[in-house]
């Protein structure tokens, strides 16, 4: 894999996930995404849900390098995806 492993993007939908891609550049073929949902970040948080896209971007912004270090583990590992439920 590349040296360059960086967050190229991300999408909140309605649900309240947010998804985070990781990859090389915006042209990677195979970026790895990982996927907060408001249970998961609520429970980490110790914090009842529901919560709001809001809290959920805060604490992808707060904890962008630990999640960076997931996603490149996970792509090591020869995933493509994980969801954090």
């Amino acid at each position: 894999m590349s040296e360059r492993f960086e967050l190229i993007g991300d999408q909140g939908d309605t649900s309240g996930h947010l998804r985070l891609a990781y990859g090389s550049g915006p042209d990677d073929p195979t970026p790895f995404v990982i996927t907060l949902t408001p249970q998961y970040v609520a429970r980490v948080l110790g914090k009842t849900p529901p919560i709001t896209l809001q809290e959920i971007e805060r604490y992808a912004y707060d904890h962008a390098g630990d999640l960076r270090a997931m996603a490149f583990r996970e792509k090591e590992s020869g995933r493509l995806s994980l969801v954090l439920e």
